[in-house]
This record gives C-alpha cells, structure tokens and sequence, in this order.
C-alpha cells in the first residue's frame, strides 16, 4: 500500500456534501454581514457580526481554492460557476488566482520559481551578496507588518482588481469580478451607506490577516526542504516543503481542512471537507509523517527570514555587524 493508493477514494468530489458546505458557509456569511450592518454603532453586536462575516468569507475562499482544483464539485463547470461566484466574497478573480495558485503547486518548493512563492524567500547567501538597499527592502517586505497586517489587505482590495497575470486568463473574467464586486460594495453602501463599507472592509481586514498566517507558516517553517529541480521531485516538495498546521479542530472545520497542507499538495483532488479523514487514514496506516506546528510555534514562524541551503532549514536574519544599524524587523 502506499499515499496514493489508500487516498484515491478520498479523491473524488461529494455533491450532496458540497452543497451543505456552500449552503452553511453563505448563510452564516450573510447572516454575520447582516448582523454586523443592522447594528452599526453597538459594537457589542456589531464586532461579532463582522468577525463571523470574516470568518465565512475565510471559508467561502477555501471553498473557492478547491473549486479551483475542481475537486469541490464532482462537475467541471459547477466548480468554474460557483468559484466565479464566490470571487466576490473572497475578493480575487477566479481564473487569474487559479492561474498563479497552480504555478505555486507546480514549483512549490522550488528555487529556480520563487515567483510562484506565495511569501517570496531570499537564499542566506542571497543575502550575504546583497547590497545594504536590497537587504533593507526585503527586510520591509518581511516585516510582519508588511506581510500580516498590511500586505494582505491591500493584495486582495487593490492589487487583485487588475493582476498582471490575469491578463493570460482572459480580461473578461477580471471585468466580470470588478463588475460583481463593485455591485456588491454598491448594494451594501445602498444598504447602509459609507458605515457600511466600512465594516465590509473591516470583515475584508480581519479575514485577511488571519488568512495571511496560514500560508506564511506552511511553507515558511524551520525544517521545510527547499531545493532545484531535478533533484527536488515532486512528492519531496509537496511532504517536505508544507507543514501541517496542528491548530485544533475548530480551525480544521472553519477553514475546511486546508492545514493538512503536504498532503493537500501531494494530491490537490482531494476536496477540502474529505482532506483530513483522508490525512488521518494515511497517519494511522503510517504512510505519512508531516511536520506538525501548533499555533504558538507557528507564530513563532515569523521569526524565520531565509532559507539556509547548506544546512537546509529557515534562519532568522544574522546579526548586524559591529557599527553597523540594522532596520526593525
């Protein structure tokens, strides 16, 4: 027996299944957002409001990422449809990301493609060869302030209206999603005005931070394999370049699994509500054994900057040299 063979069965989409996975998360979304924006003013129900909208939104994006994959539904087109529906809560253009995201399943791991990163990552040598203006700029860039608090926000609400490699999936599908979001903003600002885009963008702010967390840690751990092809072969980069995020049950159910991460990359058909029966299977047979971060270790993952190919592990930043100022991490 191996991964691939006890897993197949878990590769097959469950339509029954799917729709009350859709149905669930778009209820409780609109129930949140509506609670939120009925109740502008009295924070004590309209914060539970917008965080339950920012959680369903989470949700509703990684039903989108496995529409993407086409696993969620068992019908091609059913997947396309409601992934192009759901761009407007997740806020990216369906055929774009799905463009990019499978670059980054492609050549996850891999050196030579850190442009499919989805947190670009410099080689300790990289760094040793840079010059003091590079070295700042990256140190901007993976400031936590820039990739939690700031960067995601501005990625989805700004930099997703118009991506440069939405241009090779077709303009049409970036001018239907601008056109759905911007109605969607129009008809919550008829609703209840600029109070309420402001909590739809306060909901948009904080289901983009958490959701930021989560690809930082899964690919961004000590121990994670990076390397070059061919000597990096697809089932090393998959297992040994994603983590499992160990983060409780609660986390498992509101973001469908996605922390079973190597395996999600190992066999990307396995739909998000199947993904961890499928992994536990596998754990107890003993033919998977994932590096596993809880969520205080993998906050602790921010601390991580580089990537070390002798010693192959993350490293944080090396001391300054003596006289030498160095930027605020």
């Amino acid at each position: 027996m191996n991964i691939h063979t006890v897993a197949r069965p878990y590769a097959q989409a469950r339509d029954g299944r799917a729709w009350i996975e859709l149905g669930l998360t778009m209820a409780l979304y609109s129930g949140g957002l509506a609670l939120a924006l009925s109740t502008i003013g009295t924070w004590w129900l309209m914060l539970p409001g917008m965080v339950i909208a920012a959680a369903m939104g989470l949700r509703a994006y990684m039903i989108l990422h496995d529409c993407m994959h086409r696993s969620f539904f068992t019908s091609r087109r059913l997947n396309d449809v409601v992934g192009t529906l759901l761009s407007v809560v997740a806020m990216t253009p369906y055929q774009a990301t799905r463009y990019i995201h499978n670059q980054h399943h492609t050549h996850v791991s891999d050196l030579d493609h850190r442009d499919s990163f989805e947190i670009y990552t410099m080689t300790l040598k990289e760094w040793e060869a840079a010059s003091p203006g590079e070295r700042l700029r990256y140190r901007l860039y993976r400031s936590p302030v820039t990739l939690i608090l700031i960067g995601p926000f501005l990625l989805y609400t700004v930099l997703r209206r118009v991506p440069s490699y939405g241009l090779k999936t077709g303009i049409g599908d970036l001018v239907l999603h601008n056109a759905m979001v911007a109605g969607f903003f129009g008809a919550v600002w008829w609703l209840a005005g600029w109070p309420g885009i402001a909590v739809l963008l306060g909901a948009v702010y904080i289901a983009c931070v958490f959701g930021a967390i989560i690809p930082y840690v899964v690919h961004n751990f000590e121990n994670i394999h990076c390397g070059v092809k061919p000597e990096l072969d697809f089932r090393t980069a998959a297992l040994e370049g994603s983590a499992v995020l160990d983060w409780g049950g609660a986390f498992d159910l509101l973001t469908m699994n996605i922390g079973y991460h190597d395996l999600h990359h190992l066999i990307a058909k396995i739909p998000g509500y199947r993904l961890k029966a499928a992994y536990l299977e596998l754990e107890r047979q003993g033919l998977i054994e994932s590096e596993k971060i809880g969520f205080i270790d993998g906050i602790k993952c921010l601390r991580w900057k580089l990537y070390d190919e002798d010693r192959g592990r993350m490293v944080p930043f090396p001391p300054a040299r003596a006289g030498v100022a160095v930027p605020a991490e």
